[in-house]
């Protein structure tokens, strides 16, 4: 169980935040050049700000349903674990987290190659280029700027549906425990009741002529409590 919920909580910990769709280059009135996610709160008449568009890259997909499989975009998410077993839930619990890791360092790393471009195009210069060879390479540019923003609205997307699946999880974890502490108290409650009225079971000595009798006496003692205490373990072991 404690494996679970470290898992859960890390599923949680690394979930990302969308970050800015758009870099702003500053040029200051002494020509310093600089890139930034927000534009300046204070610039004089002399400062000139230029911007690059990510468009789109800043939302997020929305989870679409095809049969008992839930997408976004082309990503699959993992399915929803509805059994009972307590290890089989951690197995899912830890691919979830690998998931989720895999997924956050790849939208970093696609935010990182899109604002290094948005800087590389407000760098760049189209003199020397004709109107068609300019039109192209920025096609290009905005082609592939498109791609990626599709990509991170599908990270995205994912990203925050694992947010919500840990969170449940969690509940669900938490519910599960309170579950299992309630089963130990009453097995612990029926083991004192057992022993108030039946004693302790004798310990089997076949050269006392009067412990085969004993043992059956605490047998037939027990068993009203013995049932209710299988039952117990059973569902403790199940669980």
């Amino acid at each position: 169980m404690t494996r679970l919920l470290a898992a859960c909580l890390l599923v949680l910990a690394v979930v990302a935040n969308a970050n800015a769709a758009k870099l702003y280059k500053i040029v200051d009135e002494h020509g310093n050049i600089t890139f930034s996610q927000y534009p300046p709160k204070e610039k004089s008449e002399n400062t000139v700000v230029e911007g690059v568009e990510v468009r789109g890259a800043g939302a997020a997909e929305t989870v679409r349903y095809a049969g008992s499989s839930a997408y976004c975009g082309d990503i699959r998410l993992p399915r929803s674990y509805t059994g009972s077993s307590a290890r089989s839930s951690e197995y899912r619990a830890e691919y979830m987290s690998e998931s989720v890791t895999y997924w956050r360092e790849k939208l970093q790393r696609l935010e990182q190659s899109a604002q290094r471009r948005s800087r590389e195009k407000l760098n760049s210069s189209n003199s020397g280029y004709g109107i068609s060879s300019t039109a192209e390479r920025n096609s290009r540019y905005q082609q592939q700027l498109d791609e990626d923003a599709k990509e991170m609205r599908e990270l995205r997307c994912a990203l925050n549906w694992a947010d919500k699946e840990s969170t449940q999880n969690a509940e669900v974890l938490s519910e599960g425990q309170s579950e299992n502490k309630r089963l130990q108290t009453v097995h612990d409650e029926l083991s004192r009741k057992m022993v108030n009225e039946c004693g302790r079971e004798p310990l089997l000595d076949p050269t006392d002529s009067t412990n085969a009798k004993s043992r059956r006496q605490w047998k037939a003692c027990t068993k009203k409590y013995r049932k209710g205490l299988d039952d117990v373990e059973s569902e403790l072991y199940r669980r």
